[in-house]
């Protein structure tokens, strides 16, 4: 049976002759025996070509409109450099991420903060290096906004981040466009906001933003949003704002496993959606594009530590687990799973649960897995795993987070160090 046949990913392929797993044209397990695991492993090649190609979507509406790339599903600075490389601003959710994308080489200019709780620093910052929109959620930030602009030199840009009350229909976790959840501002409160800000000299309304949810298949809840969101930008023109642009956010589905391949949108079908924001073909649309640029680019190596028969299951215990990749213990999430060296001439495949180290039972990376017979020190590779990863990864249990290595053209190249044992308490005082 060929496992990747199974499940198709992008640049990942696995050499007939040799049965060895290849991504972006590199061995995974010679790149495992080099650098160690747990190891995150990022086809470069990948990654520039899915930005590339959601910007010339973007294009085809205006010249002005544009894609930030969503930094909080993939934050190493090098990754930031391709993707910034190829057109992209980024949207940035606290004061670290614009500090991260300012080393990056990206200017003000090219950043969007959006996110609930932008403290006094961070709008300061904001301000200070003239980033180019600041989505508004609360009439306290625009308090805040209004305060702070005052005398800065230059009028702030900022756009109101309403919430339509549409349901993404994916996780309840990821579901930020319900008009129960804390993101946004209701269109009511928004238009009382909107005089507020068109009456302070310091600022410049200049847009509408919206974000419904993460891990959205049905682009109709996009068109939806979409509907709402341009009655609202309506309204704004009718009070006389001096809007630009509608940023309908991101949240596009990828497919993690053979169920989902066949209804992934495309980033054409998913412009087409949003498009239906824009009271008129003089306004640019943005969009904020995280998961879909880089997920499919990743992948987890792990190592087989013990292979453990239980009453009622069969457990592969790998030494990469919650901390390395939160997003089953989190999210119930489903990563599809393959041996690294797999020739398909086995006769023996068993069920397993593939758990990890950290002492919680929330530490697993997947559950009932058909795979070939696994023992002590084999390699598998948890496969899209580029998003919400090493972003999230953790140092629970005192453990080190693994290594970064980006893949291109063939060739690997360390983006990230091992951190070692000693640097997680270097900074505590005794």
């Amino acid at each position: 049976m060929n496992w990747l046949n199974e499940f198709p990913v992008p640049n990942l392929r696995r050499d007939h002759s040799s049965g060895l797993l290849e991504l972006g044209g590199a061995s995974v397990a010679q790149l495992a025996r080099t650098f160690g695991t747990p190891l995150y492993l990022y086809d470069f090649d990948r990654i520039a070509s899915r930005a590339e190609e959601i910007n010339s979507e973007l294009r085809k509406i205006s010249e002005g409109s544009r894609a930030f790339y969503a930094m909080k599903a993939l934050s190493n600075i090098s990754v930031l450099k391709v993707i910034h490389g190829k057109g992209l601003g980024m949207d940035v959710v606290s004061g670290g991420e614009i500090e991260r994308a300012l080393a990056a080489g990206v200017t003000g200019g090219e950043i969007v903060f959006s996110g609930v709780a932008k403290t006094e620093e961070e709008i300061r910052l904001g301000i200070r290096e003239k980033i180019a929109c600041f989505n508004i959620e609360s009439p306290h930030e625009v308090a805040e906004l209004i305060r702070l602009a005052k005398g800065c030199g230059h009028k702030v840009p900022v756009a109101l981040r309403i919430n339509p009350d549409v349901d993404g229909k994916t996780h309840a976790k990821i579901n930020t466009g319900l008009a129960e959840t804390k993101f946004g501002l209701s269109p009511e409160l928004a238009k009382k906001l909107t005089l507020e800000i068109m009456s302070c000299p310091d600022l410049s309304l200049l847009g509408v933003s919206c974000h419904i949810g993460s891990q959205i298949f049905d682009l109709n809840t996009i068109k939806a949003a979409a509907l709402s969101v341009k009655d609202f930008a309506l309204e704004l023109l009718r009070l006389g704002a001096p809007i630009t642009h509608v940023d309908m956010g991101g949240g596009l589905g990828v497919a993690y496993g053979p169920t989902e391949e066949t209804p992934q949108p495309s980033f054409s079908a998913w412009v087409e959606a949003a498009k239906n924001a824009l009271p008129d073909k003089s306004f640019d649309l943005h969009l904020e594009p995280g998961r879909s640029i880089v997920a499919d680019a990743g992948i987890l190596v792990t190592e087989v530590i013990d292979v453990k028969p239980a009453q009622k299951k069969t457990f592969a215990i790998v030494d990469a687990g919650m901390t390395e990749l939160v997003r089953p213990a989190m999210y119930d999430a489903y990563h599809h799973v393959t041996p690294v060296e797999h020739k398909g001439v086995t006769t023996k495949f068993l069920t397993y649960d593939i758990v990890g180290p950290v002492c919680e039972t929330s530490c697993w990376l997947a559950s009932g897995v058909k795979l070939p017979e696994l023992k002590r020190n084999d390699l598998v590779a948890i496969l899209t795993a580029g998003a919400y990863g090493m972003s999230m990864a953790s140092n629970y249990n005192t453990r080190n987070r693994p290594a970064e290595v980006a893949v291109i053209s063939g060739k690997a190249k360390v983006i990230r160090k091992r951190e070692t044992l000693r640097s997680l308490w270097e900074s505590e005082l005794v």
